[in-house]
């Protein structure tokens, strides 16, 4: 049997050179070191998702001409913050620390389709269909309570119009 062993020796300047120093400052006297780091981290983290969420949901370049524009522009950021900031939340609870880019990959391997067609009768059909999720898909909709298939298959039929 062939016995490889690998090891590196990282002198202590490397390893200064290799992570890097943080120097934080804040003018709370009462917070530790910890808590410092923590809030950090916290502010960091609010900061990705809502630069990940305003490119998801298109929310930039800002051109608002009125009040209500700018109010419903803040009111859908924040909604969409909150709903990232619990999924997430409840997923760190059960050890998965995945950012949104990486749960909305996963997700999107779901689709919904939907098909129209005309039948010989003139009717509309419209078929709707959920695809199966993933098992990474299935795993994250079980931690979260979700039911993995949102909807069964619907059919819609609609009769001709009349003859003019």
């Amino acid at each position: 049997m062939l016995d490889i062993r690998w090891q590196i020796k990282i002198s202590q300047d490397q390893a200064e050179q290799r992570f890097g120093t943080y120097f934080l400052r804040t003018n709370v006297a009462t917070l530790d070191e910890r808590t410092t780091w923590e809030y950090y981290n916290l502010i960091r983290e609010i900061e990705t998702s809502n630069r990940q969420l305003k490119t998801d949901m298109e929310l930039r370049p800002i051109y608002h001409q009125t009040d209500d524009n700018s109010d419903a522009h803040l009111f859908f950021g924040l909604l969409s913050y909150w709903i990232v900031n619990t999924v997430r939340h409840k997923l760190k609870l059960q050890g998965i620390t995945h950012y949104w880019t990486e749960l909305k990959r996963i997700l999107s391997t779901q689709k919904a389709i939907t098909t129209k067609a005309e039948n010989a009768l003139g009717e509309q059909i419209e078929l709707r269909i959920c695809s199966d999720p993933t098992d990474a898909a299935s795993e994250l909709y079980r931690i979260l309570g979700y039911n993995p298939i949102p909807f069964r298959r619907h059919t819609i039929k609609t009769a001709p119009p009349p003859p003019n």
